[in-house]
């Protein structure tokens, strides 16, 4: 099969990802880089998302602890006590 190119919106569609978080996480190096077309049109390779989305599934525990890890530092943001690690 030939690969395909998708644009921003269809991704944030495929992975109800904001497109802030998108590349916040592309900068963390925790999601498939876009490729430039042009000065102003990026694109991603769609099975590179579609292997991002996989892997998520596979290792859903991940999203789990990720989930903890915010819950905690918004507690201890607070100041006014701590969250056990």
């Amino acid at each position: 099969m030939a690969e395909r190119f998708i644009s921003i919106r269809e991704v944030t569609d495929r992975v109800s990802l904001c497109r802030t978080e998108i590349y916040d996480r592309m900068r963390a190096g925790k999601f498939p880089q876009s490729v430039a077309l042009g000065p102003q049109k990026v694109v991603w390779v769609e099975s590179e998302i579609d292997a991002w989305m996989q892997a998520r599934i596979e290792n859903a525990e991940d999203g789990i602890d990720w989930r903890r890890w915010r819950a905690r530092k918004a507690v201890n943001s607070r100041g006014d006590r701590k969250v056990a690690a």
